[in-house]
């Protein structure tokens, strides 16, 4: 072989070394541009790469010491308008702990983020389906309303209890979805830009949820007169239902007071549940009164009366 043949050889070596190399190096989410042209390989990459990119972008010194055993990922790409790709993940190291951060890239392969903590609730029955199940559901996370290709972002937002967390954790609460849409490279809260999704397909959806939840209160009666081993009829077991229909309730009508539909709505509600033998009913009050505001009356005498009924209610947690 003369020289000029082992040039062409040499050549060509590390012609290919340099192609695999780049390939190797396209493994990287960080590597390639956001948009259509990459969206496939991307979205083929392996969860060890994800795990790589949300741990470098959270957690650079491993601070939390963090695994992919220990940090479950769930994620996904939506379009961002323009032929971008926006990319969400859900973490969760926690039963408690969970985020979703969406990730957005410049043409200048800036990465920034946006961290929304997610925090279950039993009162998303409604949406997701039968049981609440996490993080990890079926359901989508965006979707564009609007068909201008850029997709909003659904969040579900509790109603702020009176009472704190840790007294509720396991009592359903009023979970209303939120729509975010995406200006200016950042999420801002837009749910009244929608009101045909909300009446159209949310509403209708808590409807049916209350009217079977009705159902489930009305059978309690029957239930309850049966035998139940280990289950004594003070038990707290006996209100889920009618704490499940409050949730969607207050729901509901939180959807129709921002939307301007009827800006009190749930007001008699909540002064009929300040009736309520069950202190957590009452706390339900509270809460409407201070969500719709200029209630401060109303909210005095249901905390009154809630402290009344918890003195009396047989669960002493309350």
């Amino acid at each position: 072989m003369n020289l000029s043949s082992i040039g062409r050889v040499f050549i060509l070596s590390l012609t290919i070394t340099l192609v695999l190399a780049g390939i190797a190096r396209a493994t990287e989410i960080t590597d390639l541009a956001w948009n259509e042209t990459n969206i496939k390989t991307l979205r083929g990459l392996n969860k060890a790469a994800y795990y790589r990119f949300y741990s470098r972008q959270e957690d650079p010194n491993n601070e939390m010491e963090w695994s992919e055993d220990n940090l479950g990922l769930d994620y996904d790409w939506y379009p961002a308008g323009h032929g971008a790709y926006e990319l969400a993940i859900n973490s969760q190291s926690g039963p408690d702990v969970a985020f979703l951060d969406v990730f957005l890239r410049d043409n200048r392969g800036k990465i920034t983020n946006e961290e929304f903590p997610i925090v279950g609730d039993f009162g998303e029955r409604w949406f997701w389906g039968s049981e609440y199940v996490g993080i990890n559901h079926d359901g989508e996370q965006f979707a564009d309303l609007n068909q201008d290709g850029f997709y909003e972002l659904f969040l579900f937002v509790p109603l702020k209890r009176d009472w704190p967390p840790q007294r509720t954790k396991f009592i359903p609460n009023g979970e209303w979805l939120q729509v975010w849409r995406l200006k200016n490279g950042k999420y801002v809260e837009a749910s009244r830009d929608f009101p045909n999704f909300y009446t159209k397909q949310i509403l209708p959806k808590l409807d049916a949820a209350i009217t079977q939840a009705r159902e489930d209160v009305n059978e309690v009666p029957a239930e309850k007169a049966k035998p139940h081993p280990g289950i004594s009829n003070t038990d707290d077991y006996w209100n889920s239902s009618a704490r499940y229909l409050a949730a969607l309730i207050m729901t509901r009508d939180k959807i129709l007071r921002v939307l301007g539909i009827d800006p009190n709505a749930g007001l008699e509600q909540a002064r009929e549940w300040m009736k309520s033998p069950d202190p957590v009913l009452v706390d339900d009050a509270v809460s409407v009164f201070r969500d719709i505001g200029g209630h401060d009356a109303d909210v005095r005498a249901a905390r009154l009366a809630r402290d009344r009924a918890s003195e009396d209610w047989p669960f002493r947690q309350w």
